[in-house]
């Protein structure tokens, strides 16, 4: 048996790994941030992986991670022929580190 949550609307969670766990153990979420959007009424589960070579138990009423939630608010798109140019346009991953 887990948990199962209704957020409200605009406002979404983000699963994510608890340090302790990490650092002691080397178990952390697999996928993080998990994002639970306000629709989701399901059961929440929070994949692990074990980094480790130790096997690892998680007991009943084990913290294995932490829910943030964070405002949505309400956002329009619009439709144009061309965007603003800055230094990293057309940049791609790791373009922060070029000079």
């Amino acid at each position: 048996m887990g948990i199962a949550i209704q957020l409200p609307k605009n406002v979404g969670g983000f699963v994510l790994p608890r340090s302790g766990l990490a650092s002691k153990s080397l178990v952390a979420p697999i996928n993080t941030p998990g994002l639970i959007d306000p629709g989701y009424t399901g059961e929440l589960m929070v994949p692990l992986m074990n980094y480790s070579k130790k096997v690892y138990t998680v007991t009943k009423n084990e913290r294995v991670a932490q829910l943030v939630t964070i405002s949505t608010g309400s956002i329009t798109f619009e439709k144009v022929d061309e965007l603003d140019i800055s230094d990293r346009s057309e940049g791609g991953f790791g373009s922060t580190g070029k000079n």
